[in-house]
């Protein structure tokens, strides 16, 4: 009876609430913050990497008109034109430099894998950093800046 006794006066009472609920809001302020926070992140991130896309599909089809001038010299244009790595990968990195970086790119360039696919497909990788825009500083210091790589390919057509 006297442990019973002695561990009522331990156990909260109704009026003993006070400023808890305030400590859980809190959490709850903080836990929604981060999560605003990330998805402003995520679709910064997912946008710039489109407009990499929009970009690497520019170089492609400029690299794709990029013909192999010494195969034109020596065996004339035929129905299709030849492509060489030399001459996509010159007329990628031209179109890249000539476009202007998106907001929250901090650089891009050609990427390794850039070339002619069988002498008739121009296949060009772009490789870009990104930073996120909301603590970003936060994030790349912890987690580093998001890289992000693709590719675009284009058919080299005579009409």
């Amino acid at each position: 009876m006297r442990a019973l006794a002695a561990l009522l006066p331990r156990v909260p009472r109704r009026g003993d609430d006070r400023g808890r609920v305030v400590l859980l809001i809190a959490g709850l302020f903080g836990i929604l913050g981060m999560l605003i926070v990330g998805g402003i992140n995520v679709t910064a991130i997912q946008l710039a990497r489109l407009q990499v896309i929009d970009a690497a599909d520019a170089a492609a089809a400029n690299a794709a008109d990029a013909v192999d001038e010494s195969s034109l010299y020596h065996g004339g244009v035929g129905e299709q034109l030849t492509l060489s790595d030399r001459s996509v990968q010159q007329v990628a990195a031209a179109t890249l430099a000539g476009e202007d970086v998106p907001a929250h790119v901090l650089g891009w360039r050609v990427a390794n894998g850039t070339g002619a696919e069988e002498s008739r497909v121009a296949v060009v990788r772009v490789a870009a950093v990104v930073h996120p825009p909301l603590l970003g500083g936060v994030m790349s210091s912890m987690f580093g800046d998001v890289h992000i790589t693709v590719q675009s390919r284009a058919r080299a057509h005579v009409h």
